[in-house]
């Protein structure tokens, strides 16, 4: 029962947060995570995140909403722009990659920091780019879908390289070697390839599988279609687990295999509806909060002290990391815009598109740090880029559009 108040403070605190942010048209999440930063030790410290049994409302916040991003990732849209989405997503990932292990090595990081900062900085967050183009009007231009096909590729792309590293966390890094390596990278191929054959498997026979998966589904109730569909998810969850890879992982390809396609419109929309509803009026409040409440300002910042050398150094690393995951997504971005004979402009407004981390980044970022694969001044920064890159791409794309 003492959970029970500080969960109902946390939620009120969230929407209500999330609700003034959703207002000043940014994602409601940042509000969520702020709401987390206000109640936690960084200025109030009403609210512990050791506080047993928010953490696992947290994690049960993971799985929801990786499951709903991969019910969201649509692969229909890749044969016409799967051209110039390919050369921008493969060039906007190694720009930000090798940005990334640039700005660990100049400042010394460990290993694993440098992975977690190479990833979050080659992700690109795909709902609020969808939720930006929608509100420019510009979602169903040509530029509008090969920023929505590249945000696509850049998630898988970068869902497989947080598998590796997840991996990797999870035996003895201090052991790596080629051989071990070589397995890790054949057990994530092979699941991939599951994936692959089970959407294979749904197509056959002109849908035939897919047609007595309808007929069947669509006799049960609302209630055990969810169930069923839930428990899909977790089943390929524990594949994943079996194969080495996270259990979170497996959550968010399931979600891919989940479509309007596969499970019939209506199945679909029940399922999508229950999901989107939970995770957004409860779990998504509790996780985004609790990713705030670890965020310890007062382990980086001397508030005493604003201009003492710990507090400068600290904001240097803070501006040069931001600047090093906009130019590298953006130039990386950019240039593969170019080298897909986009014009000058309209490349421009893919490197602007494809910068906002907001949703995946946060979740990547908060999963490092509460699994201690990161410490809190990496965490700090990747928070502070996500937020701000989320803020400013919306701004840019304005300009380019002329809007």
């Amino acid at each position: 029962m003492d959970i029970i108040l500080p969960i109902l403070i946390i939620l009120v605190c969230a929407k209500i947060s999330g609700e003034i942010f959703a207002r000043m048209r940014q994602p409601p999440i940042i509000g969520e995570m702020m709401a987390g930063v206000v109640l936690g030790p960084s200025i109030l410290n009403l609210i512990s995140p050791e506080m047993n049994g928010i953490d696992v409302l947290a994690e049960l916040g993971i799985f929801f909403l990786l499951f709903l991003a991969g019910m969201h990732i649509s692969l229909a849209s890749f044969r016409e722009y799967s051209r110039p989405a390919i050369f921008i997503a493969i060039m906007g990932n190694n720009f930000a990659i090798v940005a990334g292990i640039a700005l660990g090595l100049i400042y010394g990081l460990d290993l694993m920091d440098i992975f977690f900062i190479a990833i979050v900085f080659s992700l690109t967050a795909l709902p609020v780019g969808v939720q930006i183009l929608m509100d420019l009007g510009k979602l169903e231009s040509e530029t509008g879908k090969i920023i929505i096909t590249s945000a696509v590729i850049d998630d898988i792309l970068c869902m497989f390289f947080f598998a590796v590293v997840l991996s990797i966390a999870d035996g003895n890094p201090g052991t790596l070697n080629a051989q071990s390596f070589s397995i890790l990278i054949a057990k994530i191929l092979l699941f991939l390839i599951i994936i692959y054959l089970i959407n294979k498997f749904l197509a056959m026979n002109n849908g035939l599988p897919v047609f007595h998966i309808k007929l069947l589904i669509r006799k049960l109730t609302k209630e055990s279609q969810f169930f069923v569909v839930l428990l899909f998810g977790i089943l390929v969850g524990f594949l994943g687990k079996m194969l080495e890879i996270s259990f979170i992982i497996g959550i968010f390809y399931a979600g891919t295999i989940i479509k309007k396609s596969t499970v019939g419109e209506g199945v679909f929309s029940n399922v999508h509806n229950v999901v989107s509803s939970i995770t957004s009026s409860f779990f998504s409040p509790i996780l985004f909060a609790y990713l705030g409440l670890l965020l310890n300002l007062t382990l980086l910042f001397d508030p005493a002290h604003p201009f003492s050398d710990r507090n400068i150094q600290q904001g240097i690393f803070l501006l040069t990391a931001i600047v090093f995951a906009m130019v590298g997504k953006g130039l990386g971005a950019f240039t593969g815009g170019v080298l897909a004979n986009m014009n000058m402009k309209d490349a421009l407004a893919v490197g602007i598109g494809l910068n906002a981390r907001g949703l995946m980044g946060l979740i990547i970022s908060g999963i490092g740090l509460k699994y201690g694969l990161i410490d809190m001044n990496v965490y700090a920064m990747l928070v502070t880029m996500c937020i701000i890159t989320t803020f400013i791409t919306p701004y840019g794309l304005k300009k380019i559009f002329n809007l």
